[in-house]
């Protein structure tokens, strides 16, 4: 009876399960009555499918619907459904173990459908309760002051990240530090609860105290994840701020008796005041070492305290160095200590002067020399405290050229002729010289004059005398020096010699410069940037070029010339600045023709009669079309007669045109029948009018006239660049054409660069206002710096030992060393580097046993320089002390073309046959720790752990030796600690593992000593503790 039952409810269902005849399902939709499941929890959620068809819009029932979803998400229940009349059918999801979203799809399961029916709703399933740690992540040594993130993730019981994507746990952080000013950003207090993210990482940012020391962090996490855990955040100095200097013996000086030493500590603080261990430290030296460089330089690096230890000496003779210790992060950063080397008795000195050839005070009120009498022992050691007597010898004042109205003195008393100073450390007396004062020119013309005088250097029974001599006319200034300046046999030294363009001669001539601008109907087109005019843009550059001039008393000034149909002087010559640019700016007016040969002549004229004679005489002139009036400036072709004010062009139908041999307006200028306005007031030779010919008049004439033309113009004055030309030197005018904005004809183009660069000048087109400003600016500087000398150098041919001369190969050779020597470096006034490059001269000291250069112009404010290495010969024989000149007779400069020659002046070198001296030294410490090794048979270290290590050290502290343990690189735990002699190689210890956690572990070694900085080494490899067998956590 119950078999039947059964088989008729199943027969029922199949009926059922039938779709209602003739509705087709078209749409299926699924959904889920609660949107979060918690992984593991055994929770279900209902998941309702819709079956519908649209016409009639109403539910389907009878549907067969398969319901599926990733396995590892969770179980659906059925897993295929039969929708009810309504079109709906019901099934319960219950998801498993992980975490995240579980897509459930649903799919129309009909045969009358030529595509499946699907759709899929989203199940979001939350994390269980936190269960665990999962990593923890911090850097366990920070800077003070600094912030550093420390980061916790946490998990549930089935390893699935505690995020916050349905509700966010919280973790709280707590901190103590030294001074209690650490503090969490996200609370600015030591405290903070911080929710965990999306990806299941709490992150708490930490401001670390101002002090250094360990800041001492809780970390709280929800008490279903376990107990909480403490971590150390260990701080250290920052980059340093300052730095503190002891020096023993506080004297800073010791006897150099080849023992003893100074001892330099240094302890660098950042701005907060603590100590900066591990930080760099250059520290340099600047004194000679035998068989080393002039200049010691070092990085060492501090210590845990902040400190770095080192010492100065012992030395074998006296000498002075001065110890610069800066911090390589932070060059601002440093200290400075003169450390001393004291010697015996004094027994030498020489005397030198730089300069020893110097303007007369006439030409520059601040001239002066300063002479340098340097006292020094047997060992050419300076020596301080000795008192030198200056005289000048007034009956060897010479002078010659112009009356001398001003003697020279010393000090800075006119009229003292006697002197005295005192040694200082470096064993330099040191007296101002001021030369003589000439008398003023008479009308503005100087006359050259020399003078000179003998200065007498006195110290106990040693006299040296020195010529010095002073000048009103042109010459070169000339520094030396060497460094060092006592050396040891086989020892090197690097010569410095520096020219200056600083001299009287070098001052810049003054400038009267005309600037002439086409002011033609032409330049009122807006094709500049902006739609500017063009005469705006020439206005703008000429201002800018009015700028650059100086306007100072008896130096430039600046005359404006305009031209269209005729040339018009719009301002005469002035070093008012506001004037000339007032004329630029408000009187040119774009409108008429470009009449560019009467400009040419107006403005050349202008100068002749009222520049200056010595003055640099310019004219600039800009246009930005070809000539259309008055013709060639080159005077080329037929030249017409200025005197017939009626003159217009020999043929009829050009009868609009006015005051010229051609017409102007909308005509092209032949080039192949040129002709021009010939200028009767031009002077001798100007042209002759001796050929008869005709041309024709405008109103109220209007015919043709018959009169003498000109046809040899073109090699006389009417040529404007013979006109500019003429005269004496001083009355010469240089020329500059700018073509701008139009492209000129190349026959103009090549006219006005003929008619330029035969002055000096040169013709340049720019195309825009920034084109035409650089032009300018050339311009002007090429005006300013045309003060300049051909020079060239001999040096080291001979040298002078304790005053003999001797030549120079046979005390030195010169060594080419790249980008050390032969340095050349050239400047220019504005610090442009013209060169810089290091040359080999070997070959011309080997052939002819000296040292030439060629050097060229040296303009105003330009600097040269040459540095040169020489090492002492090894043939030579040094006596007790050689004070040599390395200048000795025939070092000198020749220039204005070999017309004026100037000697180097005396550089002394000490040369001393021995020394041995000891610089900077400074202790360092390393150290090796071996990876131990496990017992045979035996995976794990389950009772002590053997170490083993090797100290190198060169240090005399004690050191400090110190062992930690960590199990993720991050905490360290100190189990072993030793204090052993400086002596010590190596040393061993034992690690209990007996009551460590079971894991894989790290061992560090720290090697410390007060004189060198801290050393560190750990293990390679992990060193696994405990039974292989026992489950544990590892935390990274």
């Amino acid at each position: 009876m119950m078999r039947w039952v059964y088989a008729c409810l199943v027969i029922g269902l199949v009926l059922l399960a039938a779709p209602v005849a003739g509705q087709v399902p078209d749409a299926v939709t699924v959904s889920t009555d609660t949107a979060w499941l918690t992984a593991g929890s055994g929770e279900t959620a209902a998941i309702t499918v819709s079956v519908t068809n649209s016409t009639p819009a109403a539910g389907v029932g009878g549907v067969r619907v398969e319901l599926s979803v990733d396995g590892t998400d969770g179980s659906i229940t059925p897993a295929e459904v039969v929708t009810a009349a309504d079109g709906k059918a019901t099934a319960r999801f219950r998801p498993g173990t992980k975490s995240g979203t579980a897509r459930i799809t649903a799919t129309v399961l009909y045969e009358g459908l030529d595509e499946p029916l699907t759709d899929s709703v989203e199940q979001h399933i939350d994390h269980a309760a936190p269960y665990r740690l999962a990593g923890l992540w911090y850097d366990p040594e920070v800077i003070v002051g600094e912030t550093t993130d420390i980061v916790l993730r946490m998990e549930d019981r089935y390893g699935n990240p505690v995020d916050s994507r349905r509700v966010a746990e919280t973790v709280t952080f707590m901190v103590g530090s030294p001074t209690g000013g650490a503090r969490f950003e996200e609370s600015g207090s030591d405290k903070a609860t911080v929710e965990v993210d999306e990806t299941g990482n709490a992150t708490a940012r930490l401001c670390v105290d101002t002090v250094a020391g360990e800041n001492i962090v809780y970390i709280g996490p929800p008490a279903s994840a376990g107990p909480g855990r403490y971590i150390t955040i260990t701080t250290a100095g920052s980059e340093p701020a300052g730095i503190d200097l002891v020096v023993d013996p506080a004297s800073a000086s010791v006897p150099a008796d080849g023992d003893k030493m100074i001892r330099l500590t240094y302890t660098l603080r950042d701005a907060f005041g603590n100590s900066a261990p591990a930080q760099g430290l250059w520290v340099n030296a600047t004194i000679q070492r035998v068989d080393g460089p002039d200049e010691q330089s070092v990085l060492l690096y501090s210590n845990r305290y902040g400190q770095v230890m080192v010492t100065y000496g012992p030395e074998d003779s006296m000498g002075t160095a001065t110890i610069t210790a800066t911090a390589a992060a932070n060059s601002s950063v440093s200290v400075t200590q003169v450390v001393e080397f004291t010697s015996t008795e004094p027994v030498e000195m020489v005397l030198s002067a730089s300069p020893q050839s110097m303007p007369s005070r006439d030409v520059d009120p601040d001239s002066v020399a300063q002479l340098r009498a340097k006292v020094m022992d047997i060992k050419g050691n300076p020596v301080e405290g000795e008192t030198v007597t200056f005289e000048i010898d007034t009956g060897s004042i010479n002078h010659e050229g112009v009356e001398l109205v001003g003697n020279p003195y010393l000090g800075e008393t006119p009229g003292q002729n006697e002197l005295t100073a005192v040694t200082d450390e470096n064993g330099y007396a040191t007296v101002s010289f001021h030369p003589g004062e000439f008398a003023e020119p008479v009308d503005g013309k100087r006359i050259a004059a020399r003078g000179n005088a003998t200065v007498i250097a006195t110290w106990g029974t040693a006299v040296r005398n020195l010529i010095l001599t002073w000048m009103n006319y042109p010459y070169l200034s000339v520094e030396t020096e060497v460094s060092p300046a006592t050396i040891g046999m086989n020892d090197t030294v690097d010569v410095t010699i520096r020219l200056k363009g600083d001299g009287y001669e070098l001052q810049p001539d003054p400038i009267d410069v005309v600037l002439v601008i086409d002011r033609s109907g032409s330049m009122s087109e807006t094709d500049m940037e902006g739609d500017e005019t063009r005469m705006a843009a020439a206005k703008a550059a000429a201002n800018n070029f009015v700028d650059q001039m100086d306007f100072t008393p008896d130096q430039d000034r600046v005359a404006l010339v305009s031209f269209a149909f005729d040339a018009t002087l719009n301002q005469g010559l002035t070093s008012d600045s506001d004037k000339i640019k007032g004329a630029i700016n408000n009187s040119l007016s774009a409108e008429g023709a470009t009449n560019m040969r009467l400009a040419y002549y107006t403005a050349i004229k202008y100068l002749k009669e009222n520049g200056r004679s010595n003055a640099v005489k310019a004219v600039i002139l800009m246009s930005d079309g070809d000539w259309n009036y008055h013709g060639s400036p080159l005077a080329k072709g037929t030249g017409y007669p200025d005197s017939d004010l009626h003159l217009s062009t020999r043929y009829p139908q050009y009868n609009t045109a006015i005051l010229s041999g051609y017409p102007w307006s909308g005509s092209d200028y032949d080039f192949g029948s040129e002709k021009y306005e010939w200028y009767q007031a031009l002077p001798d030779p100007n042209g002759t009018l001796d050929r008869q010919s005709s041309w024709y008049r405008y109103s109220p004439y209007y015919r043709e006239y018959n009169g003498r033309v000109c046809d040899n113009g073109q090699f006389t004055n009417q040529n404007m660049s013979v006109y500019a030309n003429s005269g004496n030197e001083t009355d010469k005018v240089r020329i500059y054409s700018i073509g701008f904005a139009s492209v000129l004809n190349s026959n103009v183009e090549e006219d006005l660069g003929v008619l330029s660069e035969a002055t000096g000048g040169e013709y340049v087109w720019a195309g825009n206002e920034d084109e035409l400003r650089e032009v300018y600016t050339t311009i002007a500087g090429e005006l300013k710096t045309e003060a300049g000398v051909n020079t060239t150098m001999t040096v080291f041919e001979n040298v002078e030992v304790n005053e003999t001369p001797i030549d120079a190969f046979k005390v030195f050779d010169y060594r080419h060393e790249n980008g050390v020597s032969t340095y050349i470096l050239n400047k220019s006034g504005n610090d442009t580097i013209l060169y810089e490059g290091t040359i080999d001269q070997t070959t011309g000291w080997k052939n002819n046993h000296n040292l030439h250069f060629d050097i060229g112009t040296i303009h105003l404010n330009q600097v040269w320089e040459a540095k040169i290495r020489l090492a002492v010969n090894s043939s030579y024989e040094a006596g007790d002390y050689n004070n040599i000149n390395i200048f000795g007779p025939g070092a000198s400069l020749s220039f204005n073309n070999g017309e004026d020659t100037l000697d180097l002046p005396d550089t002394f070198l000490t040369v001393l046959p021995d020394l041995n001296n000891t610089g900077i030294t400074s202790a360092w410490l390393e150290v090796d720790l071996e990876d131990p090794k496990l017992p045979a048979d035996q995976e794990s270290f389950t009772d002590t752990v053997p170490l083993k290590w090797t100290i190198t050290y060169n240090g005399t502290s004690e050191i400090h030796e110190t062992l930690a343990y960590s199990n993720d690189k991050l905490s360290w735990t100190v189990f072993w600690k030793k204090t052993v002699a400086n002596s010590t190689t190596g040393d061993n210890a034992w690690l209990d593992a007996r009551s460590l956690p079971a894991g894989d572990y790290w061992i560090r070694l720290t090697a410390s000593a007060a004189d060198a900085p801290d050393a560190r080494d750990t293990t390679n490899t992990t060193i696994p503790i405990g039974s292989t067998s026992r489950a544990y956590i590892k935390i990274e």
